[in-house]
């Protein structure tokens, strides 16, 4: 997971006559004036790639007081990828604008309060994609750069299951939530590329493993059929036995998280530009791989599953759901037949998730100050370092025979 050095340089736009606009509306205050405003990185290297988010603390005066606030900006970066992130945009500016707020809503209703992400307080076309949001830090809530433990892990399966039942209930009410049709697929064109190579470079590690030469074979195979799949996954949401909006991109850097006594008290989320409707499959398996950690998931799967299904089943029936509510086995069913969504993100994603910057001291004197994205070679490095990290390859050859014998390679 990289970034562009550029992101990190605010745009000419982006001045005191932005955030003047920007903090009229949501203070309620027509004369509202920025006096100063300074621009800051709003994430680390590694926390996204396809956009930028900067800081913004802001003085202003209003009402007669002086006052200072601390702002979250993303917009749009410049560079190839930039066509294929606006749709992403679009449909993130519906899920806070419209979705969000309604499932929220609802939850209260059945007292299951929950708040999901930051407030948007301002979204823009003009002149160009931007969202800005409160700036949850001002709140106590920070980044975590590992991977979830049970406790945390509960945390963010209830917050998973309260989505999908609240989206679940409201569809039929509710347009906006069947809006996001794609998900990971706006993605496809720039990156299957991308994902092909990297499950071709988990195959090529198998060669040189003594007996994993059969999945190699099998992962070669899979290079050629996992776009098919994965089109298959996400557009055919008829023949589910369930649907239900996906956040689509929930893993931990999607997370802030508040702590009490340095245990995690909170959890909320980041980043609904993929989103999706569709098998609950899709989110389950996507935050299985990419949210927890190796040790929670091989120790606490089936019982992270069934607690999320109970969470689910409680909210839909608080909420007088009149129509059959999914049951567990509903739920794996649907699982298995998203099987080869573990071994596509576990070749594909989870390297970036599980693998610490700080685990690789001559790659992390390389990116000081960002990485160059046009840097062809310096990327491989990076990749290769993590595909060939110990965490990484210990892991991949437990799971390779799992994925073989469930039929989740064919």
């Amino acid at each position: 997971m990289t970034f562009y050095k550029q992101e990190m340089h605010a745009p000419s736009w982006m001045d005191e006559l932005f955030f003047e606009k920007v903090l009229q509306k949501s203070e309620k205050d027509p004369n509202l004036s920025v006096s100063a405003c300074n621009l800051s990185p709003g994430s680390k290297a590694g926390d996204h790639i396809m956009s930028a988010v900067l800081r913004a603390v802001v003085q202003y005066q209003s009402h007669g007081k002086q006052c200072e606030t601390s702002l979250i900006v993303k917009t749009l970066c410049d560079g190839h990828i930039r066509s294929h992130v606006e749709p992403l945009f679009e449909t993130e500016t519906i899920m806070y604008e419209t979705v969000v707020p309604e499932m929220e809503r609802l939850l209260r209703t059945v007292r299951a309060d929950t708040e999901f992400g930051p407030r948007l307080l301002h979204s823009s076309k003009n002149p160009t994609l931007v969202m800005v949001f409160e700036d949850l830090t001002k709140r106590d809530y920070t980044m975590k750069y590992s991977q979830l433990n049970l406790h945390e892990a509960k945390i963010a399966f209830t917050k998973l299951a309260r989505w999908h039942a609240a989206s679940m209930f409201l569809a039929d009410t509710l347009p906006a939530i069947k809006t996001p049709n794609k998900g990971l697929l706006n993605m496809a064109q720039y990156a299957n590329t991308k994902w092909a190579a990297n499950i071709a470079l988990v195959a090529k590690l198998c060669h040189s493993w003594p007996g994993y030469g059969v999945y190699a074979e099998h992962l070669e195979k899979f290079v050629q059929t996992f776009a098919a799949k994965l089109k298959q996954t996400y557009e055919s949401s008829e023949s589910n036995i369930y649907n239900v909006l996906n956040h689509g991109d929930y893993h931990y850097k999607n997370m802030m998280f508040k702590t009490m006594d340095g245990i995690t008290d909170d959890i909320l989320l980041l980043d609904y530009q993929i989103s999706v409707w569709g098998t609950p499959a899709i989110d389950l398996i996507y935050a299985l791989y990419t949210a927890l950690s190796v040790e929670t998931r091989d120790n606490h799967r089936d019982e992270l599953i069934k607690f999320y299904h109970d969470e689910f089943a409680s909210v839909l029936t608080k909420a007088g759901y009149l129509k059959k509510i999914p049951t567990l086995l509903d739920l794996h069913v649907e699982l298995t037949k998203c099987g080869h969504l573990e071994p596509f993100w576990t070749c594909c994603l989870l390297p970036y998730m599980m693998v610490p910057m700080s685990d690789l001291a001559e790659i992390q004197k390389d990116i000081q100050g960002g990485v160059d994205m046009s840097d062809v070679d310096k990327l491989k490095k990076i990749k290769l370092a993590m595909f060939q990290h110990p965490k990484y390859t210990e892991m991949i050859k437990r799971y390779l025979p799992m994925f073989l014998y469930k039929g989740s390679l064919e």
